[in-house]
């Protein structure tokens, strides 16, 4: 099943390691500065080519595997709720 577009529910500490040690495209980074004061959890909608960069750059850059099988399993499933896992 070719998923375009997933909705991904992120913590403040995912947001945060995301702008921190990843390398989102413009529109991705946008919505996650928007939501950077945010102390909820904030869904960002992101395309399944933006994920699957997204993974490979926090894979590379730092060892938060909870974080990056988190995104992987978004991207395996096209669900980015958090509670389901």
């Amino acid at each position: 099943m070719d998923r375009k577009v997933i909705e991904l529910e992120l913590t403040p500490e995912e947001r945060r390691l995301i702008l921190r040690h990843g390398y989102p495209f413009d529109d991705i980074r946008k919505a996650l500065e928007a939501c950077q004061a945010s102390k909820t959890i904030k869904t960002v909608r992101i395309s399944a080519f933006e994920l699957e960069r997204l993974i490979g750059d926090l894979c590379i850059t730092i060892n938060e595997l909870d974080l990056c099988d988190r995104l992987e399993a978004a991207e395996r499933y096209g669900d980015g709720r958090l509670d389901w896992i």
